[in-house]
């Protein structure tokens, strides 16, 4: 009985808001916006079949929600269950370790929203502490994917186990402004947590330039990758709140500096072919005429769908109808971004995680040691971490932990950091834009373009969003769905997930990316896509 009445609610979701998405790009520049009040209205009504949000307010405390004036006025903003928030909820990261924790500050992204005008109407689901790519580990129970394939939806009765996911870690979050229930939310991703689930949802992804936004308030999983995102229906939404959210922040080290974002306007406007792009109506024949386009043969691997590899295609062709110059490029190391990325984001979730000993705040384990063990600390703080921690958490912070070991750091640590270092180059080389970090000049002199690429464009996922109830082979084959996201990550460079097709009713996305610092020539290319 309750399978049917949640699939009865799933029915009744989608076809409130959801069964219009095409991924068309004329969809997604004519949709109509979504109000404070439609939005509760669609979340009362969808987030329990989809799980989207962990906590969220009530329509009847819209009143006492008053939202400042500004570019952001009135929109209903999702913030992942990671970002601090003054909302009288928990900031839980979906994690028992701190199920009932409440901030006693907000984030400043949040702030920055709030004070443009957003109303912030709930914290979404998300994977523990940041730790997954299909929503599954969370105490909240999974979040659904809204959409559901053409082959699915002719079914009169499915298992929650075959519904479809809709991606990891911030799959609260695109879920929720898939399904219409916030304008637009705020996610984090360390190696594709923003990107994946909205390519998987249908909707826009973006990660910003590492440092762009603050990440004071954001609870840390990989200090040296994690970065504040954005999830909307348009990029065009997304260019709004990042144009609010952009700003430097002395409570956040990792945060641009002045100097530095001052740097990077002056290097990235000294391109007269890019000048030339930006001051051309979207209505011209060849707006984008002037930028060349990447496609780097690397990201050609096996694990690539036909439809991925079709849509990939298809993108590239429009591309090169909207004027781009589409040419191939070699990014060699790619191959070994993801076992370099989870080395290094293990060794820093270990060392990040290791604040939650249930003495200062968060859970603490309530299980009396013996007598024997009352002035061992360590078995205090191993109870309730065992308690507090999810098993995938788990097994990222022994693994973590492992890698930085004397024995083992030589061998897995600092070979990932090389490797690292090789991609961060060879996204310098491949681009025609300096890096902002290693180049001071600017391109004032130049009257012709340099070589090498404006932007990069590939599949943002192998395929089309897996089943909930999908087992793979080995716990290692749940990693490879990041292979897609994460060599971005390790550069720190701008990239955009686009909503640009589907297979069997299932969304599928592209990825653009950008050298860093280049974030609104990346939005600006995207609008055309």
């Amino acid at each position: 009985m309750r399978r049917s009445l949640r699939a009865l609610q799933l029915k009744s979701c989608w076809n409130a808001s959801c069964k219009t998405f095409t991924g068309s790009r004329q969809y997604r520049s004519t949709s109509a916006p979504v109000t404070v009040l439609s939005a509760l209205e669609t979340l009362a009504k969808c987030n329990p079949a989809l799980n989207a949000f962990a906590s969220h307010i009530a329509p009847t405390e819209i009143s006492s929600a008053e939202s400042s004036d500004g570019p952001l006025k009135d929109w209903p903003i999702a913030v992942k269950a990671n970002i601090a928030t003054a909302l009288p909820t928990a900031t839980s990261c979906a994690s028992r370790a701190l199920g009932t924790y409440t901030s006693p500050f907000q984030a400043s992204v949040v702030d920055s929203l709030e004070g443009a005008g957003a109303v912030v109407v709930g914290k979404t689901n998300m994977d523990e502490f940041g730790m997954g790519s299909k929503n599954t580990f969370s105490i909240y129970g999974p979040a659904i994917n809204p959409h559901t394939s053409s082959s699915d939806a002719k079914r009169k009765d499915m298992a929650e186990s075959d519904r479809r996911t809709p991606g990891g870690s911030s799959g609260g979050s695109a879920t929720a402004v898939a399904a219409g229930m916030c304008r637009a939310a705020l996610g984090s991703d360390t190696g594709g947590s923003v990107r994946l689930p909205a390519a998987w949802c249908g909707v826009v992804g973006f990660k910003p330039t590492f440092g762009r936004i603050s990440r004071h308030g954001l609870v840390a999983y990989g200090s040296s990758l994690d970065t504040v995102g954005i999830i909307a229906r348009n990029v065009a939404d997304v260019q709004s709140v990042f144009g609010v959210a952009a700003v430097p922040d002395p409570l956040d080290m990792t945060c641009m500096s002045s100097v530095l974002r001052a740097r990077i306007k002056a290097l990235t406007d000294s391109r007269p072919w890019i000048t030339q792009v930006q001051g051309r109506s979207e209505t011209e024949s060849a707006p984008l005429a002037g930028i060349r386009v990447g496609i780097p043969e690397e990201y050609w691997v096996n694990e690539l769908s036909a439809p991925a590899l079709e849509s990939w295609k298809a993108g590239a062709s429009r591309l090169a109808a909207l004027g781009c110059d589409v040419v191939s490029v070699s990014l060699p190391h790619t191959p070994s971004a993801l076992p370099a990325y989870y080395t290094l984001a293990w060794a820093e979730a270990s060392s990040n995680l290791a604040r939650y000993d249930g003495i200062r705040y968060g859970r603490r384990s309530s299980i009396r040691p013996d007598t024997r063990d009352l002035q061992n600390a360590s078995q205090k703080y191993a109870n309730t971490r065992t308690e507090g921690f999810g098993a995938e958490v788990q097994r990222r912070i022994l693994l973590g932990t492992y890698v930085m070991s004397s024995a083992a750091s030589e061998h897995y640590f600092t070979p990932s950091q090389k490797i690292r270092r090789l991609i961060q180059e060879e996204f310098d080389k491949v681009f025609a834009l300096p890096n902002a970090l290693s180049m001071t000049n600017t391109l004032a002199s130049q009257t012709t373009r340099p070589p090498g690429v404006d932007v990069l464009l590939f599949p943002t996922a192998t395929g089309a969003a897996p089943r909930l109830g999908d087992q793979e082979d080995s716990k290692v084959a749940n990693y490879v769905n990041d292979v897609m996201t994460v060599p971005a990550s390790l550069a720190g460079i701008p990239a955009i997930s686009i909503p640009v097709g589907h297979t069997d009713g299932m969304p599928l996305g592209l990825q653009l990316a950008a050298q860093y610092g280049d974030d609104e020539l990346l939005l600006l290319v995207a609008r055309h896509l």
